[in-house]
């Protein structure tokens, strides 16, 4: 069997192909492909002619980094073979070239190349399902770590205005603590607030965990604060802010979660990730999506390397 190898270097707007034989020898020049039906179209009566006169099949590699191979990798799958290599493995290959070039053209013919050395690592890429948990649960860590952040910013506020109220409540933002703040976020309006009023307002939010004297407590903490009056107003919007904020982002964290379930419902029985004590149904989720099959990887030394947590080794004479 004769293949007709072609490399494509991905880049944002524009991608640079490469035609080799089995041998390694270019066909034709390079071609130049554009994020539209019409080059796409283009590109393949090129292929096709070619791979007709050499009575070849033809075959496509290309770097699997970020995410601007999403689009012609599903314009070229529908007709031909598909390679994706990792980007640590095309620099690697490419090392072999003594002069140290690098231009998209020759990243382009590299890839190319490569093809003649063996098959590329197995992917699941074309698996739908694992895609859009994987695509989900990149947005969801990106939506954590936003709502860390304006935590963070929420309880700088809360200890600028007043000060140990954080001490007070082992969660600040769960139910009661976030009804307090609503009603009184400065300690001068909790200490305006009826004694009873706070009791009824912490017991309502608690499901009566918290007692009439933990709303005394609360109240002598208010009265012992300092606070800073210069930027009271300032802090105060902007507490309310952040507590929308926060609130509406939990929702879509939620939502996100919700989404990832819901496909992992429909995969989970072909997988045993979720039977492993301390692993939940969202985190197994998580995992498959990242790294596909756990039967692609033959060790679990290549799992932790493809994670990136395998320690680095460099020794040179006695260093």
């Amino acid at each position: 069997m004769t293949y007709l190898n072609i490399g494509i270097d991905v880049a944002k707007n524009s991608h640079q192909a490469c035609l080799v034989d089995e041998h390694g020898k270019q066909i034709g020049k390079y071609i130049r492909l554009e994020n539209s039906r019409s080059s796409i179209e283009s590109f393949r009566e090129i292929v096709e002619a070619v791979a007709i006169k050499m009575n070849a099949i033809p075959r496509i590699g290309m770097e699997a980094t970020g995410i601007y191979w999403y689009p012609i990798y599903n314009a070229l799958s529908d007709w031909y073979e598909m390679n994706l290599y990792n980007p640590s493995q095309i620099r690697g290959f490419a090392q072999v070239n003594i002069r140290g070039t690098k231009t998209d053209k020759i990243d382009a013919k590299t890839i190319a190349n490569m093809m003649g050395f063996g098959e590329a690592p197995k992917t699941s890429f074309e698996d739908k399902n694992r895609m859009e948990i994987k695509e989900y649960s990149r947005f969801h860590f990106k939506l954590k770590s936003e709502l860390i952040n304006l935590k963070r910013r929420f309880l700088r506020n809360v200890h600028m205005i007043f000060p140990g109220y954080d001490q007070f409540f082992s969660n600040v933002f769960g139910k009661t603590s976030k009804a307090i703040l609503s009603k009184a976020p400065d300690p001068t309006d909790l200490l305006e607030m009826e004694e009873e009023k706070l009791f009824e307002l912490m017991k309502e939010n608690s499901r009566n965990y918290y007692t009439r004297e933990k709303a005394r407590e609360l109240r002598d903490k208010a009265r012992d604060a300092i606070t800073s009056d210069f930027v009271k107003e300032p802090v105060i919007f902007e507490l309310k802010v952040l507590s929308k904020l926060i609130e509406e982002l939990e929702k879509q964290i939620k939502e996100t979660e919700n989404r990832i379930l819901e496909i992992w419902g429909r995969v989970k029985d072909k997988h045993y990730l979720q039977t492993i004590p301390g692993i939940t149904e969202l985190k197994a989720a998580m995992i498959w999506g990242e790294i596909g099959e756990v039967e692609n990887f033959k060790h679990p030394d290549q799992l932790v390397a493809f994670s990136g947590f395998d320690p680095k080794v460099k020794k040179s004479g006695q260093k």
